[in-house]
């Protein structure tokens, strides 16, 4: 009797298991660094700005000139894939990822319509925000821990004068920080 039980019940789940497996994407075949462990119970350290200075310098670029390859280049800014896809616990991440960067690519365009005299701004410095939130798995549908900032400012020089453009939300992946939100999201 309990061999049919365990037999039915072994039915049962292999009969749903493609149900569960829709729930999430799969993870992707990467390696998950220290920093974003999915066995930290408490926050890790907030990593520094590190080489944040660098890549912001591509979005400045693409600020200015609104040129594909700019805006293609600027991506390295934006978290990628890979470990978005390994945070996200959630169906349909990648189509959310691709919704995300659309998004990105939208927010560039309107800063260069909405912020005058972009065309000839310059790279000043990035400052990463103080406002920070560590993510523990389970919010926002994660299924890894990150530490997530909120305002941090892209200072950019235009007509000898220093402005600042807010970048909405950044998290960490590792040692590295990236934008997921370049304006708020709405």
């Amino acid at each position: 009797m309990r061999s049919s039980h365990a037999l039915s019940l072994a039915a049962v789940v292999l009969a749903l298991a493609p149900l569960f497996a829709a729930y999430a994407d799969p993870w992707p075949a990467l390696a998950i660094p220290a920093q974003n462990a999915r066995d930290a119970r408490a926050p890790t350290p907030r990593p520094p700005a590190g080489d944040v200075d660098v890549r912001a310098r591509h979005l400045v670029n693409a600020l200015r000139t609104g040129a594909p390859a700019d805006v293609e280049a600027a991506a390295d800014f934006f978290l990628p894939r890979e470990p978005f896809l390994a945070i996200k616990d959630m169906s349909g991440a990648a189509g959310y990822f691709s919704t995300l960067t659309r998004a990105y690519r939208h927010d560039i365009e309107a800063y260069r319509r909405e912020v005058p005299g972009l065309a000839g701004a310059t790279f000043a410095r990035f400052e990463l925000s103080r406002a920070c939130t560590w993510m523990s798995v389970g919010r926002e549908a994660n299924r890894l821990p990150y530490w997530s900032c909120y305002r941090s400012r892209l200072y950019v020089t235009v007509a000898g004068r220093e402005r600042a453009l807010p970048v909405h939300v950044m998290i960490n992946w590792g040692d590295r920080w990236y934008v997921t939100h370049l304006r708020p999201w709405h």
